[in-house]
């Protein structure tokens, strides 16, 4: 048997003393320091050069573009030759610009060459340094047979949609960084009636997204989160047929009564939308709801009819009025609320935190309260309308000499099972925390002293116990509060401790 070897930096196949016979350069070639050489039987050297799948990357050539596109164009015509059908193709190229005499030409070569050969998935990603962007051949949007598209770092104008034909059997679409106008978008969005999956990711020049056409589109995505835009993207979607949708950023005004009928998930992450309509619209198969970071909510009171809700989960710096229609679910929701970078705390902020937390009292709760401020007199919470609310969990971070305060006026509104920091992950609690929050629990005399409302809450906590993750065995073992240092020091920064509390049944 003929010994073959197979070398990851020229992408040559060598047979004997010869060098006729490229190597197909697989998504193993995309690592540049990849196995040096392998040995080959005869059936492996005709298996891996007959693969439908195709992934190439200018990176594994360590820059040298002409060895890259020599590769290319031999591996192809060998499929070629042989009648062989490409299914998936991936490229990463690194194209200067459009006057890039080797790249372009070339480019647009391969890429009518593989879609004459039942190409169904096309990803392409220019990934030059500059980020300069470059003009995608038009060739792209000929292809009929395309099931799959994705595009990172072109520019999509007039020019590459002018031969546009009906993109009949494409079911996803993903743009990440392409340089777009608003009628382009169009156009292609009306040539493509049966997408399922829509991408939209960092397409700065894009404003206004309208994908109502889209009568089979399931799952929507849209992200800007790498530069701030002088204005915001406006997205139009309200098919019935919509399962996910996923919004980093933009603009979605919901329309009254809106049938979100086959609705699963909905995430909205710095949407700039006021949201006055989404009370009135129909969520009646939606698990999922986030919202993080969504200043439309501020002002308004929200009302979430989602009978078959599963997990909510809501990031802010203010507490929003929101509740949900009964749940016809037989198991019970998680509810998630973290609230970061409080600057002031006041009476009427854990007034709102109670409302807040009864109206999701139907779920198992977690509170996370991010404490960035320091709280400077104690918090007098006695609204006759206050009752405290069981709470799963209540994660904290704080400041040392606010925490007796703070604890005070939570327990207040809430009755936490436990106590810990998993939340923070990476910078919890350390001793003097661990130290001063468990004798504030334990009701120390000089913390009686010092405040006399703690009284009113420790008459009914009957129990504590402080307990860590073990995460060799993935159990919690309860420890003293001596014995933290040493397993802080054996498991390192990303600990997890837990005080455990249990409560007199008053509630």
């Amino acid at each position: 048997m003929k010994r073959s070897c197979l070398t990851s930096k020229t992408g040559k196949f060598k047979t004997g003393s010869n060098n006729q016979n490229p190597v197909r350069p697989d998504k193993t070639r995309k690592t540049a320091k990849a196995v040096r050489t392998s040995v080959l039987s005869k059936s492996w050297r005709s298996i891996w050069c007959t693969r439908p799948n195709l992934d190439f990357s200018i990176q594994a050539f360590e820059g040298n573009k002409q060895d890259f596109i020599t590769t290319v164009d031999n591996t192809l015509q060998r499929y070629l030759d042989q009648r062989l059908c490409i299914e998936e193709f991936s490229l990463r190229v690194s194209i200067g610009g459009d006057d890039d005499e080797e790249s372009m030409p070339a480019l647009e070569q391969w890429i009518r060459l593989v879609t004459n050969m039942g190409l169904k998935e096309l990803r392409l990603q220019n990934s030059t340094e500059d980020y300069k962007y470059n003009h995608l051949p038009s060739v792209v949007f000929e292809a009929e047979s395309l099931k799959y598209l994705y595009l990172d770092q072109f520019i999509v104008d007039q020019t590459t949609i002018r031969r546009i034909l009906l993109l009949k059997n494409l079911k996803s679409l993903d743009l990440q960084r392409v340089s777009i106008k608003d009628d382009i978008f169009e156009k292609i969005i009306l040539s493509c009636p049966l997408v399922e999956t829509l991408a939209v990711r960092n397409c700065r020049t894009l404003t206004t997204i309208d994908a109502t056409s889209l009568q089979n589109l399931k799952k929507f995505t849209f992200v800007n989160d790498n530069v701030p835009f002088v204005d915001d993207c406006r997205i139009k979607i309200h098919t019935p047929s919509l399962e996910v949708i996923n919004c980093n950023g933009g603009c979605i005004p919901f329309l009254r009564g809106a049938d979100f009928r086959n609705l699963t998930r909905l995430s909205l992450t710095g949407v700039v939308s006021r949201f006055d309509h989404l009370s009135t619209c129909k969520f009646p198969i939606l698990e999922i709801l986030i919202i993080f970071d969504c200043c439309g909510f501020e002002e308004i009171k929200l009302f979430i009819d989602a009978p078959k809700i599963n997990n909510f989960d809501y990031f802010g710096d203010f507490i929003p009025s929101i509740s949900f229609a009964t749940t016809t679910s037989s198991s019970e929701w998680r509810s998630t609320i973290h609230l970061h970078s409080i600057d002031v705390f006041s009476s009427l902020w854990f007034v709102k935190g109670n409302e807040l937390l009864k109206s999701l009292s139907q779920s198992i709760i977690s509170l996370n309260i991010d404490q960035c401020y320091r709280i400077r007199e104690n918090i007098m919470v006695q609204d006759k309308n206050v009752k405290p609310v069981v709470v799963d969990s209540l994660g904290l971070r704080f400041d040392l000499s606010s925490i007796s305060s703070l604890m005070n006026a939570l327990f207040c509104v809430c009755r936490p099972r436990f106590i810990d920091d998993s939340f923070f992950c990476g910078s919890g609690w350390k001793m003097d925390h661990i130290k001063c929050l468990w004798n504030i629990l334990l009701m120390r005399r000089e913390f009686r002293r010092k405040n006399q409302l703690s009284q009113l809450w420790f008459r009914d906590l009957e129990e504590l116990r402080l307990v860590i993750h073990d995460k060799n065995k993935n159990e919690w073992r309860p420890i003293t509060l001596s014995q933290w240092p040493h397993y802080r020091q054996r498991q390192g920064e990303d600990i997890i401790t837990r005080i455990v509390l249990k409560w007199r049944q008053t509630l």
